[in-house]
């Protein structure tokens, strides 16, 4: 079995669990299990969850099925697509989380640093300066984004961001490059994490929330 059709089959299996006790949202479970048994099954598709009801299944059933590893959901802005990406590897401080899709994040410090299998991807980013600007709520940083162009070659796209906060707390990363802009969002924990996000990728893919289940 490949690891995308294992790591279907695991979540499966602990939702199909939970979902014998699951009394407080009938459905919701239902509705995730169902997803992945067609996607399992290799036929049509069925419906992909919500980022709701997967947030809903994650249950202390489910993460112990799982092995009890970091929990990333991550839903596209530009379709509505959610997906439970579970950490497979860390190096040097970059955690690398996979769907059962084997699409991989890498994220440092919750900001994101790569992409792969999206389709025009992140290839790499250097963001040494934006946590603790995201930290602050204020300043300046400098990012530099590396994509592939259509003949395979390394392309570098640098950005100036501001940040500043938003209604409720939210930081706000405004970046401006030679030809395009965008804006990320953050939700701060306590300590200073990022609980929630909405992150770029490129022009291509546009942005995606990220929601660090840790």
């Amino acid at each position: 079995m490949s690891s995308a059709r294992w790591l279907i089959a695991l979540a499966l299996a602990a939702l199909v669990g939970a979902c014998g006790n699951d009394t407080a949202q009938p459905g919701v479970g239902k509705a995730v299990v169902a997803s992945l048994k067609g996607r399992l099954a290799g036929g049509e598709e069925a419906p992909r969850p919500s980022a709701a009801q997967l947030r809903a299944a994650i249950t202390p059933e489910f993460r112990a099925q799982s092995g009890n590893k970091p929990l990333l959901i991550v839903t596209s802005q530009r379709v509505p697509v959610s997906s439970i990406l579970t950490m497979f590897a860390e190096n040097d401080g970059v955690r690398t989380y996979l769907s059962p899709d084997q699409i991989s994040f890498s994220v440092r410090d919750g900001i994101l640093v790569a992409t792969r299998g999206l389709g025009d991807d992140l290839m790499s980013a250097d963001v040494s300066d934006v946590l603790p600007r995201i930290r602050a709520g204020s300043g300046r940083a400098v990012r530099v984004h590396r994509y592939l162009d259509g003949e395979n070659q390394l392309i570098l796209a640098s950005f100036v961001c501001d940040y500043g906060r938003g209604s409720g707390g939210v930081v706000e990363e405004s970046c401006q490059g030679e030809d395009r802009s965008f804006v990320n969002r953050y939700n701060l924990g306590g300590g200073g994490q990022i609980v929630t996000s909405d992150q770029w990728v490129g022009v291509g893919q546009g942005s995606f929330r990220i929601e660090d289940l840790n």
